[in-house]
């Protein structure tokens, strides 16, 4: 009985010490919302300086990658694996933009802190920093907490007496704080995106010096009755085992276009034009020829359309760049011109694919930026038909060779933007991603 009366008074000498100390806390939760704006002020930063600071992974320096590729229906510069292939019953969440693995961790986890968990069980994503839209995470269970004293041991329920007086319930807890305003797992720094897509990169035209011939082609179609050939047709190329072909390779469909004369300097070729028509992949293999099926057509493809092997174009990534239209001089001596567009048109506008005579010997690089300008602006007086093709930049520029104008006769005339999409050494494919006005063959482009 004396043990009893014992236990029953230690129980209630804590139920009173929790209601006091509760009581104090409330008392000081009402005086600190009473206190002034300034007295708030003052107290904001220790309070902030309190909370233990927000972990990162220990490669806080990272830069966000530049080259990626599109998975499904996003751009990603992992290997991610398909949402379906994680274990049945498994928690996975398919990341939206603004997710970061602290958010994740707080939702799922109910703790930030614990943000490496999913990291560690999501090997495809090689820097914590970055995370992509579309991207599936698979959320582990969550952690059961020991302390070092190991698991605490039941506490015995006592019944209360008849008459006793039943404890206050606990105040409701103030709800998780959200971490300090502006931390995040990813740095700060400029967001990065695609400037195009695959039909961009990989069903435009390049210029090279010269274009030799490849001897592997279509030589024939499946079904006698297609003379175009698009995405799914079986075809047969003109090589098989003895050709050092296998099973699984893929080529690129490519059309010789010809010589690409100059559009400003009559005289000058800027080298051959080369288009990509699709991609084929070999499915069977014969002694002397293969079977290989149309995975991708970007236009009608023939008999006789020549093959070289597959090469991988990353989507460029870049930053948005601010565009000025007025008061802006370009410097020319190093700038370039438009030599060429898909498809041949008169006038060229946003979204459309060019190619300039600048490339990786000038230092271009995939996602660098360049502004379209037009050397001479105003009304230029020209009766030479001598020019390529027949517009203000070319009369222009052939007047200023021949020594007509000078350099600030008229101000120049911004005209737009255009994204390298990929090099050769002396020139690259580019895609029009700002047009103010009209741009024609033969305008320049610099940085």
């Amino acid at each position: 009985m004396k043990k009893l009366s014992r236990s029953r008074f230690l129980v209630g000498l804590v139920i009173t010490l929790l209601t006091l100390s509760m009581g104090t806390a409330a008392m000081a939760r009402q005086d600190q919302g009473a206190a002034a704006g300034e007295e708030k002020e003052k107290s904001a930063p220790a309070a902030q300086s309190a909370q233990p600071a927000k972990p990162v992974p220990a490669t806080t320096s990272s830069r966000p990658p530049t080259r990626g590729r599109f998975v499904g229906d996003h751009w990603t510069p992992y290997e991610p694996p398909s949402a379906e292939s994680f274990p049945q019953g498994s928690t996975v969440h398919v990341i939206v933009p603004h997710d970061t693995l602290w958010d994740l961790a707080g939702k799922y986890l109910e703790n930030p802190y614990l943000w490496p968990q999913i990291w560690d069980v999501n090997q495809y994503v090689s820097d914590s920093h970055w995370i992509y839209p579309g991207d599936p995470l698979l959320i582990p269970g969550k952690p059961t907490v020991i302390g070092e004293k190991g698991p605490e041991p039941p506490i015995e329920v006592l019944e209360p007496t008849a008459g006793a007086v039943p404890a206050a319930p606990p105040e409701e807890q103030p709800a998780a704080q959200e971490p300090p305003a502006g931390v995040t797992l990813a740095p700060a720094g400029p967001v990065l995106s695609p400037v195009a897509d695959e039909v961009d990169v990989y069903c435009s035209n390049y210029i090279t010096d010269s274009f030799e011939e490849p001897a592997l082609e279509i030589r024939e179609r499946e079904d006698g009755s297609r003379t175009i050939l698009g995405t799914g047709d079986i075809v047969f190329l003109n090589q098989g085992m003895g050709g050092q072909l296998n099973a699984g390779d893929e080529f690129t469909v490519v059309i010789d276009e010809g010589i690409v004369p100059h559009p400003i300097f009559a005289k000058e070729n800027v080298g051959t034009s080369v288009r990509m028509l699709g991609r084929v992949k070999v499915i069977a293999l014969q002694e002397r020829s293969a079977t290989a099926e149309i995975v991708e057509a970007c236009d009608g493809i023939e008999i006789g359309a020549k093959l070289i092997p597959f090469e991988e174009i990353p989507v460029p990534l870049t930053t948005p760049v601010s565009f000025r239209r007025y008061g802006v001089e370009m410097q020319t001596e190093n700038a370039g011109y438009i030599v060429d567009v898909m498809p041949d048109k008169l006038n060229i506008g946003a979204g459309d694919i060019v190619n300039v005579d600048l490339g990786a010997d000038n230092g271009l690089q995939p996602g660098d930026v360049l502004t379209i300008f037009r050397e001479w602006g105003g009304t230029i007086m020209f009766d030479s038909t001598d020019s390529y093709i027949d517009n203000q930049q070319a009369r222009a520029e052939m007047r200023r060779t021949e020594g007509d104008l000078d350099p600030g006769d008229y101000a120049q005339t911004i005209l737009g933007q255009v994204v390298i999409l990929r090099t050769q050494p002396k020139t690259s494919t580019a895609k029009v991603v700002v047009s103010a006005r009209e741009i024609n063959l033969g305008d320049r482009v610099g940085k």
